[in-house]
């Protein structure tokens, strides 16, 4: 199975195998993947179904708009987006994640100039659900919407810092993939990264998911539980010494978030 449809292991399909509809929704799945355009060959393959029915499911997909035919390769239309953003906002509405984070993330970044990412945990992967970038931040390979293993990201130890036994247990068990000479590959150097996370209240990431790439992060945490609900980061392709400088910054900063989303009673 090539790489750009991997992430369609975890199709919809494997539940109802002889559904239309979940064969379907496996199509939608297989372009979760790093590549935008697929060809039917690939995609039926990703999905396990016989080409004919690939190639009628998504004709099907183009006549409702949410799928497009570039040449002889498909890709996602705008419609999936707009679905995605209010799925996205409906989900964060009831927390106020989002709409309470954004003031300062964009205070961070106009303090920093540095790509200032939100993300939470998906698993055993990072969601990154916010992303405020300058004139360097198309060489950070993010994107909202999109996903890396916790186990290489500074956001991911951070968050993993202060979460329940389980979701640590989960992510101890899940298969290391090394991305980079620095990225972290077994569980004993998951675990020692976490306990330094726990005694300096910052995580950091320096080329683990990429060679120039550089990040320091800190959780926002449930004052009621001690839990890490998300994380915040900043990152730069040109800086080295980002925890030196913003460590304070950072751990504030998360502080506030997390007063705004559980102010105390004398505050309401």
């Amino acid at each position: 199975m090539s790489s750009a449809v991997a992430t369609a292991s975890r199709t919809p399909a494997q539940a109802h195998p002889d559904s239309s509809a979940a064969k379907a929704l496996a199509l939608l799945d297989a372009f979760a993947g790093r590549r935008a355009l697929l060809g039917v060959t690939e995609l039926a393959e990703a999905v396990d179904v016989p080409k004919p029915t690939a190639h009628r499911l998504l004709g099907v997909m183009i006549a409702q708009g949410f799928v497009r035919k570039e040449g002889t390769r498909y890709c996602l239309t705008e419609r999936v987006f707009e679905l995605a953003s209010r799925a996205g906002a409906a989900s964060l509405r009831s927390s106020g994640l989002r709409a309470r984070t954004m003031p300062y993330m964009a205070e961070l970044f106009v303090r920093t100039r540095e790509t200032v990412h939100l993300a939470t945990l998906a698993g055993t992967d990072v969601l990154y659900l916010e992303k405020i970038f300058g004139h360097y931040g198309p060489r950070c390979s993010t994107a909202v919407g999109g996903r890396k293993p916790a186990y290489a990201t500074a956001l991911g130890k951070a968050m993993l810092a202060h979460s329940a036994d389980d979701v640590l247990a989960a992510n101890m068990d899940a298969p290391f993939r090394a991305f980079t000479p620095t990225t972290i590959r077994t569980p004993a150097r998951l675990e020692s990264a976490i306990d330094r996370v726990r005694d300096d209240g910052f995580a950091t990431d320096y080329c683990e998911t990429q060679a120039d790439l550089n990040c320091v992060a800190v959780p926002i945490r449930n004052p009621q539980t001690g839990l890490a609900i998300a994380a915040i980061s900043l990152c730069s392709v040109r800086a080295t010494n980002l925890e030196q400088r913003f460590k304070y910054l950072l751990i504030d900063t998360a502080r506030d978030i997390s007063v705004s989303l559980w102010p105390s009673p004398a505050r309401i």
